[in-house]
């Protein structure tokens, strides 16, 4: 959710090799600008298929989503099926590990879905830097001093030096901070579970390969239940297709593209191989 394109930067070169591979910006992150609100995961999803679609990139993709990018990469595919034929899931994440307060108590966030309607999508109308409150605006500028010096902390210390120094320039401006602000989140996150624990194999014999870390990050280690936890959700995602696999990254943390790239440039690799095939 704090990434942009330039976290890509040890992946895109490799696939490069045998493919046409595009990465970008969430509005926003990186160099673009911030989009309308509020920032739903369909809103994003929109926003990415109408990018590609003025790029000339066209139907169908492989999609490639990591962390957060999993479940974007959920709802291109729940919302345009025809634009999408096969899925790589890098330690994507799970819907039930998110929480908030409701009446006082901490809850999973998706235990807080009403079934309240998404908004549609906004066309036009985008967040202007000028509309962000000077008492906010105050707040984010005193956490960016904080967090600019720790923008290329391990292991984003692995990326190119270009890449790094982009990274700290776009931690240090107030858009990339207000990027995923969405009051409809658990109403999303609910209908992301629904479909892959009501319906069997969602996406059908669409390839899919979901990686998942093998390392142990501190907070793992503090809580073998939630690691266990962890494991049994990232197993469940392999199950949304009929013929999806889980490629375990024994030498990774949550940052596989970083720890260990080339798994994530053979996952793709293997699905367009099946793709072809």
């Amino acid at each position: 959710s704090g990434d942009f394109s330039v976290d890509w930067s040890l992946v895109q070169p490799g696939v490069a090799r045998f493919a046409r591979v595009c990465s970008y910006d969430r509005a926003g992150a990186g160099w673009s600008e911030l989009g309308p609100r509020p920032r739903t995961m369909h809103q994003v999803a929109w926003e990415l298929r109408t990018l590609l679609e003025k790029a000339g990139e066209r139907p169908p993709y492989v999609l490639v989503g990591h962390s957060s990018g999993g479940w974007l990469v959920r709802v291109f595919r729940s919302a345009y099926p025809a634009d999408v034929i096969g899925v790589v899931l890098c330690e994507s994440g799970d819907e039930r590990a998110l929480f908030t307060v409701k009446d006082d108590k901490k809850v999973a966030l998706v235990e807080a879905a009403t079934g309240q309607a998404l908004p549609a999508i906004k066309t036009s109308d985008p967040l202007r830097d000028t509309d962000i409150p000077p008492r906010f605006r105050s707040m984010i500028e005193a956490q960016v001093k904080d967090l600019a010096p720790h923008a290329n902390d391990p292991p984003r210390d692995k990326l190119p030096a270009d890449a790094q120094r982009m990274r700290t320039w776009s931690i240090s401006q107030v858009k990339h901070h207000i990027v995923n602000d969405n009051p409809f989140a658990a109403e999303e996150m609910a209908a992301l579970l629904a479909e892959r624990t009501t319906k069997k194999h969602a996406l059908g014999d669409m390839p899919l390969v979901v990686l998942t870390r093998g390392g142990t990050e501190r907070e793992a280690a503090e809580n073998p239940a939630g690691e266990e936890k962890r494991k049994s959700n990232q197993v469940s995602l392999v199950a949304l297709s009929r013929v999806g696999k889980q490629v375990v990254a024994s030498r990774s943390g949550h940052h596989i593209p970083l720890d260990e790239p080339e798994l994530v440039i053979t996952a793709i690799r293997d699905v367009l191989a099946v793709l072809r095939k």
